[in-house]
């Protein structure tokens, strides 16, 4: 290794005062090098006047439109079209080459190496970020340009209109660094909050969240600028710890865990970066090279075949290093010498104003490898050469595809203004800004605590500061906050976040059970108040084939005060409820015990209604908002038990088996006391619908308005039983047919949340196995509409809480579902469901299912086809409008003629004369409706045809349908 530090090489012509430069970056041909400083300018370098002293031209172009120091310049990618840079003026500039004639003023003498040869300007002014960026990084295909900043915002930019993408706000503090994923499957973002957040570029959702590796860093950078491996194995972390030793971490792909690190640097690595190419040496396998630098002022060098470093200096600067660069000489390796050819250059920068540029032999790092065998490196992890016949790529020697029509590109054109626009914003909020955060942090959890338990809870204090309480076993536990059991027990909440839920359940703050709740949640309650938990099991218990399912309190070991029963004591007067309707069940749920105060959840009209249990009566207060009594109820000889209101109906269920309702704002009967097969175990009104689940597993759905059961005794035994149905495979022909015969196992999964869809009152079910499930009120049937384990190895499968919790911690750390669309929540909260149990019973599993990339591409297909027709079932339309365009994309970018061919013609539906449609349409044998979950099927149509028109060889389908729309909205 050789080293070069050229005194020339600077940002002050005043050679006593030197600037800061802050980035350094090579263009992709290697013949110029790029930094930035303190002084506001961007420099380009002749890097031949750097390794041949001969060269009279040193600098070639100087840059000067920021208005505050530069921290950041990164080339793209391929041709080194653009050179991207950020500025603590919160402006990101693209600039381009000017490849006219100069103008006289850039033909003036330089203090800093002679005339300028080149001139660049900017084309583009890139605003939104609301403080210093950073840090940039183009993708792999540049279709994408991140940037980052001390607003702790990652903004990601379309790479061609330069028009904002997404907007991903998971990070706490500011973000420092970002790099791509070279397979173009993810981002990973590095901040000050001791996170590394990993983001899919698919729909820009959050991936995966690292913080151990950063656990024990006490030292603070100015940058933190991670490199991701061109192999795509790994991504290296600066300004790790280990201990109390600095180092780089490692972080292997999928299973995000640091097990290896860069050591030996004496203080902190504000910077690592990955050579772009992998190498091979004879005697070794093939290796990625990495760089570290940072507040030692020296620079280390590693194999990732090897376990030290090739190359360490010290003391290279009297300043921090502040950024790194690699440039790999084009055909260097391919001549058979004695390995003396210099095959890479690394060049870094310093505070102190000086750069170093670092030469490498062959005999250093081996031989490049070539461009197909790091291609097929990437293959593993789902890289797919792009078709040439779109703007960011054409290396492909495909012939590309032309337009046949001025409908086609009209098409093309609206096609790109709605991405300019919005393009996958739209995806990314699908899965719900988690996935691109909302404004408030969508990584995070709420700020509240739950546990499983049934003692009572002390007091809420308003700050929303969960509160230690003894229970009576001697065990601590956590009052929980804004908590609505299943058994209809909450604390008072504001009905503020009533307005956002999308009609569902938007109240809960879900730790292990509550199925839909919404994005935001109060953060303050009303005045501290004394409350008596309801005793209910936080868990509705199955039993299914005589076995029944631990509560999360008997899993802990704590069995003293969990009862769980079938049938209740009644107070005051004998249960109208016959015993042999219970014990001839298949199913059994839990049934709450009688306590002395039952409390539910506050609604738009109610601050407060609760029920007080006496001997031989009980009494039922409404409270307004301003804190007066609405109505008062006595109920004499049987005691509440469940209790829950909407803005229409109140609900109240008694030890004696009676259900009664009431209107919400006056108190007035609406209907004589109902008498069921068995107690309730579960309880909930939304809007005009009282779901009511028995303790022997029947639900039913009523529609107060219209008198009328939505959905009768409908039995939810065959979601339990198709849970736990397993059959013995041990037994081959030659044993006993009893051998064969399925057998009982003891049952795994519980009922965790019950609720009806606000519109038509349908009952949804979640179990503690992730699936959620809709009854379908036309078919009479249930329908999965959510499974964590049917789609693994989707791009859109569902991943692991953003908030993880040590195996010991398990359900015992507030889990708050950062989705807003009412599917996204359904899903989310199953996924939570379903990796809790997992962790429970020691087989949770992390990272992705390594799945064969083509049976990837058809698995997410089928998934995105799944999630349209399961929004459609819960009737959300915001959801089936998302996924519906989700679903063009990736048809689009698969080109399947027959797959579009279908979802156009059910979406366009029959025209007005045989002429007017294509003959696919017009022998469409099923019966069509203009609707999907509310919206027009062809107004979505004219939302996604621009999209597919973004595959030429579907224009000729494309411009059909196009054609016979426009006839038919005229």
């Amino acid at each position: 290794m050789r080293i070069t530090k050229p005194e020339w090489l600077r940002h002050d012509a005043d050679k006593k005062k030197l600037s800061a430069i802050f980035s350094v970056d090579f263009h992709p041909d290697g013949t110029r090098l790029a930094t930035s400083g303190m002084d506001n300018k961007i420099r380009l370098w002749n890097t031949r006047a750097i390794t041949a002293k001969d060269q009279e031209q040193k600098l070639i172009s100087t840059l000067s439109s920021h208005s505050g120091a530069v921290l950041c310049v990164r080339f793209s990618h391929g041709d080194g079209r653009y050179l991207a840079s950020g500025a603590d003026d919160m402006v990101v500039l693209i600039w381009e080459r000017d490849e006219g004639e100069f103008m006289p003023g850039n033909l003036s003498a330089s203090a800093l190496g002679g005339p300028l040869s080149e001139t660049w300007r900017p084309m583009r002014r890139l605003t939104g970020h609301e403080s210093d960026v950073c840090d940039l990084a183009w993708s792999p295909d540049n279709r994408f340009l991140a940037t980052c900043g001390l607003d702790n915002t990652v903004l990601v930019w379309d790479g061609v209109t330069f028009e904002r993408v997404a907007k991903l706000t998971g990070h706490e503090q500011f973000v420092k660094g970002l790099t791509f994923d070279p397979a173009g499957k993810y981002l990973a973002t590095q901040s000050d909050d001791k996170t590394m957040r990993i983001w899919r570029t698919s729909d820009w959702a959050q991936h995966a969240v690292v913080s151990r590796p950063f656990e024990d860093n006490m030292f603070s950078t100015y940058f933190r600028r991670p490199s991701w491996s061109p192999d795509g194995d790994c991504v290296a972390a600066a300004n790790a710890a280990n201990g109390k030793v600095p180092v780089a971490a490692v972080i292997s792909r999928d299973e995000w865990a640091a097990d290896l690190s860069f050591v030996g640097h004496r203080a902190a690595i504000e910077a690592v970066r990955f050579n772009p190419n992998v190498f091979t040496r004879a005697e070794s396998q093939a290796a990625c090279v990495c760089a570290a630098g940072g507040q030692d002022r020296g620079v280390s060098v590693w194999l990732t075949s090897q376990h030290m470093p090739i190359a360490a200096t010290t003391h290279l600067f009297t300043g921090n290093l502040m950024d790194l660069a690699w440039h790999t000489v084009p055909n260097a390796g391919d001549s058979d010498d004695d390995g003396s050819v210099v095959v890479a250059y690394l060049a870094a920068c310093s505070y102190d104003g000086t750069v170093a540029l670092m030469e490498f032999t062959v005999a250093e790092l081996g031989r490049p490898v070539s461009a197909q065998a790091q291609e097929a490196m990437l293959k593993k992890h789902g890289w797919i050469r792009r078709s040439e016949g779109s703007d960011e790529d054409g290396a492909s020697g495909q012939r590309p595809v032309l337009a046949e029509s001025v409908e086609q590109l009209r098409l093309e054109q609206l096609g790109e203004s709605m991405a300019a626009v919005d393009r996958d914003s739209r995806i990314a909020q699908i899965m719900d800004e988690c996935l691109l955060a909302p404004a408030a942090n969508t990584a995070n959890t709420a700020n509240t605590a739950n546990t499983v338990a049934s003692e009572p809870l002390t007091k809420v204090t308003a700050a929303g500061a969960p509160v230690p309480v003894m229970t009576k076993s001697g065990k601590k536990r956590v009052a929980p906050m804004f908590v609505r059991p299943l058994g209809g027990h909450a604390a008072q909440q504001s009905p503020a976040a009533d307005k956002q839920s999308l009609g569902f359940d938007s109240n809960v703050a879900v730790t292990t059970t509550a199925a839909f709740p919404s994005s935001s949640l109060s953060a303050a309650a009303a005045a501290p108040v004394e409350r008596v938990a309801v005793d209910a099991p936080i868990w509705i218990e199955a039993r299914a084939l005589g076995t029944r399912v631990l509560t999360a309190a008997e899993n802990d070991g704590d069995t003293a005060d969990v009862a769980i029963t079938a049938t209740v004591q009644p107070l005051g007067r004998q249960s109208l409820i016959h015993a042999q309707s219970i014990s001839a069940a298949r199913v059994h749920l839990s049934v709450p015990r009688v306590v002395a105060h039952v409390t539910c959840t506050a609604t738009a009209t109610l601050a407060s209604l609760a029920a007080y249990n006496q001997a031989a009566s009980s009494k039922i207060v409404s409270t307004a908002k301003d804190g007066s009594v609405m109505w008062t109820k006595h109920m004499t000889g049987s005691a509440v038990t469940l209790l829950t209101a909407s803005d229409v109906v109140a609900a109240a269920s008694c030890s004696d088996g009676t259900l009664h309702l009431f209107d919400s704002e006056s108190g007035a009967r609406l209907l004589p006391p109902f008498v069921g097969e068995a107690h309730l175990a579960h309880l909930r009104c939304v809007g005009k619908f009282c779901l009511a689940l028995d303790c022997v597993g029947q639900l039913t759905v009523w529609d107060v308005d219209r008198l009328y059961a939505v959905a009768d005794h409908v039995s939810v035994a065959p979601l339990l039983y198709s849970a736990e149905l397993v059959a013995d495979s041990q037994a081959d022909g030659g044993e006993d047919p009893a051998a064969r015969a399925p057998k009982r196992h003891k049952a795994s999964v519980a009922l965790t949340a019950a609720d009806v869809t606000p519109d038509t009152g349908a009952p949804i079910v979640c179990l503690s196995d992730g699936r959620s499930f809709v009854y379908h009120l036309q078919l009479r049937s249930w329908l999965c509409i959510g499974d964590p384990a049917a789609y693994a190895g989707s791009e859109f499968a569902p991943r692991p809480p953003l908030a993880s919790a040590h195996s010991g911690d398990v359900g015992k750390v507030a889990f708050t579902p950062t989705l807003r669309t009412p599917l996204g929540r359904i899903q989310e909260t199953g996924w939570h469901q379903r990796n809790l149990s997992a962790r429970k019973s020691a087989t949770a599993k992390s990272g992705d299912v390594a799945v064969p990339a083509e049976k990837r591409r058809l698995v997410t297909l089928d998934h995105l086809e799944h999630q349209v027709m399961a929004a459609a079932a819960i009737g959300s339309s915001e959801d089936v409008t998302r996924f519906v365009a989700i679903l063009a994309r990736h048809l689009a970018r698969e080109g399947d003629a027959q797959r579009t061919e279908f979802w156009m013609r059910s979406l366009l539906g029959p025209a007005l004369a045989k002429g007017e449609c294509p003959q696919a349409a017009r022998d469409s044998p099923l019966v069509w409706t203009p609707m999907l979950a509310g919206v027009p099927k062809r107004q979505l149509l004219a939302r996604v045809l621009p999209i597919l028109a973004g595959n030429r060889s579907l224009q000729s389908m494309v411009t059909e349908y196009s054609d016979v729309l426009s006839k038919l909205l005229q």
